[in-house]
């Protein structure tokens, strides 16, 4: 009976509420438990269960709110098939908690973040030593290195260096604007990439001008801040560096450089694949290290971000463009004038890209799969568009001539 049921959904799938969702679709060999093992990804164990991968949040039945802190899945959990009305569901099995394990010279709870990443790549070295995406509006206003030991100019790991604003006892990634991009069709400017040169922690210290200052001073200033005198006369509004140390340097590391404060939404980590919320459309606007091509496991940049509806997780197809080409069939026999007719070939589903990170108009993904080499202006869109013949211009005017290619 249970492998009948199986069968059945294979066969029909799932329907669900949202009308973008593609049917849930089991494998027949599904299996009804399954023991987490080291090595496993959350990609790989979704695809012993389900066709398409970035479909897990609806077999555990998550809504877009769980998807953003979704279940700890670790080394030695069993995972157990149900049904719920009917539809398939996949969660622990009741005597299945998270496991201890003995770390020498400890022992350690894993308590928090992922036991199993999403996929099995370094997101570390995409993270740290390739483009990304950062809002404008946030480098505008984000902290600054504006000096080291001994007034230098370049720092390295275990230098101490300082900020010019006062942080969050915490680590921040140092990073350097790389490039501004525009969309390929209007031109107009979607956001800044960035590049991740390595990693700071704040040092603790003791502000002892800070706490000194006078009642009247503490009223007319920022909380940060105290008087500070240049000269006999003037007295000036003065804040202490942030001290802070180098813990990890990917590249070189400048004055001047700026600082971001990592947190659960930095770590490339925590993310559960799914599809998108609606329907989106668009171009690969940039390949890491500006090459010409990109394959698997390569960063792209994308013309989508959160104003589109994308978000970190999301999961879209990979399409090389329709094509469009005049094929001359037949003359007219009454002026004997060339009739000229032309023919689109579909878009090509080719591959799979991972959102990993997300600004207000572009969006960073790494390349899943892809059956051929993807190049700035191939098309992204929700997965089931193989095939299908796709206006691939729709932010132009439909009533304005176009030039299709």
């Amino acid at each position: 009976m249970h492998k009948h049921i199986i069968t059945l959904l294979c066969t029909l799938g799932m329907a669900i509420s949202a009308p973008v969702m593609a049917k849930l679709k089991l494998r027949p060999d599904a299996p009804a438990q399954y023991v987490v093992k080291s090595g496993d990804t959350l990609w790989s164990i979704s695809g012993r269960y389900l066709y398409s991968p970035w479909q897990w949040p609806q077999l555990w039945g998550s809504n877009r709110a769980q998807i953003q802190n979704p279940q700890k899945i670790y080394p030695g959990q069993v995972l157990s098939l149900r049904y719920v009305n009917g539809q398939p569901r996949l969660g622990f099995d009741n005597n299945s908690g998270i496991p201890t394990i003995k770390v020498q010279p400890q022992v350690r709870n894993l308590s928090s973040g992922y036991g199993i990443s999403t996929l099995n790549v370094d997101f570390y070295r995409l993270f740290s030593q390739h483009p990304q995406v950062i809002d404008k509006e946030q480098t505008r206003t984000a902290p600054r290195l504006i000096e080291g030991s001994e007034s230098r100019v370049m720092y390295s790991t275990g230098d101490r260096v300082y900020a010019d604003q006062t942080l969050e006892p915490g680590r921040y990634l140092i990073y350097r604007i790389e490039q501004n991009i525009k969309d390929p069709d209007t031109h107009k400017y979607l956001g800044q990439l960035v590049r991740f040169s390595g990693e700071a922690a704040t040092l603790a210290g003791h502000n002892s001008a800070l706490a000194e200052r006078n009642p009247n001073d503490a009223a007319s200033l920022p909380e940060d801040e105290y008087y500070s005198r240049k000269n006999s006369v003037f007295k000036v509004p003065t804040r202490t560096a942030q001290p802070m140390i180098i813990t990890n340097a990917a590249s070189e590391i400048n004055k001047g450089d700026y600082l971001l404060k990592i947190t659960d939404e930095q770590d490339p980590f925590q993310m559960m694949p799914h599809e998108p919320a609606t329907q989106v459309k668009g171009k690969i606007v940039y390949i890491m290290d500006g090459i010409e091509e990109a394959g698997p496991y390569q960063t792209i940049t994308l013309n989508l971000g959160s104003k589109d509806g994308i978000d970190k997780g999301t999961v879209l197809s990979l399409y090389k463009k329709s094509r469009h080409f005049n094929s001359w069939l037949s003359k007219d026999s009454r002026n004997s004038r060339n009739m000229g007719k032309y023919l689109s070939i579909p878009a090509e589903e080719v591959g799979l890209a991972l959102i990993y990170r997300v600004s207000d108009n572009l969006s960073s993904a790494i390349i899943i799969n892809t059956s051929t080499a993807l190049k700035v202006g191939d098309m992204v869109m929700n997965p089931g568009h193989d095939l299908d013949d796709v206006n691939q211009d729709p932010k132009k005017d439909s009533n304005t001539t176009q030039t299709n290619y």
